[in-house]
């Protein structure tokens, strides 16, 4: 009896040493992370239609403040910014975990989900104010095949509430 305990509890150790827990796997370098680095060259370029193209006809945005739009409302939002802001440049912050110096990365995760996130710096001059303004941002993309289902933003999006009311005062 002592034998058959010592042998299963030394089987249910060695079973559990080999049981793999990946969640997910990183690239720093595959087509998906490529792709949003030619979306933000593209946002530099006031390029409007590759984001057109690369974003699902079905895909939800939620902004800053938690708030959901659909694709036609985020392409009207980034024409806004086209429209409010100048020089705009998007340029890596160097806040990648991984030591690469790489500020945007894809995951493939276990459960089959596929997201894209980038560390940046945004900055342009404001068309109404007249500011240069500059500030840091993360974006997370989840992907449905070859196209971004969901975007969502995190940054303090008073820079951007700034010029919007600045804007709308010079057009009263």
């Amino acid at each position: 009896m002592k034998n058959f305990i010592i042998t299963l509890l030394c089987t249910t150790i060695l079973f559990s040493c080999n049981n793999k827990k990946d969640f997910g796997v990183v690239n720093i370098e595959d087509e998906k992370t490529k792709l949003v680095e030619d979306l933000f060259k593209a946002v530099e370029k006031e390029e409007i239609g590759f984001l057109k193209e690369l974003f699902s006809k079905d895909m939800v945005f939620v902004n800053p403040d938690g708030e959901e739009f659909n694709k036609d409302e985020f392409i009207t939002g980034v024409e806004e910014l086209f429209e409010m802001f100048e020089n705009v440049k998007v340029k890596e912050n160097n806040n990648s975990t991984d030591g690469s110096g790489s500020a945007i990365e894809t995951t493939h995760y276990s459960t089959g989900d596929t997201w894209t996130e980038i560390w940046s710096d945004f900055s342009a001059k404001g068309k109404y104010t007249g500011k240069e303004v500059s500030f840091p941002f993360y974006i997370a993309y989840k992907w449905e095949g070859n196209k971004i289902i969901r975007e969502m933003q995190y940054f303090n999006p008073k820079i951007f509430d700034n010029e919007r009311e600045a804007k709308n005062m010079q057009s009263k």
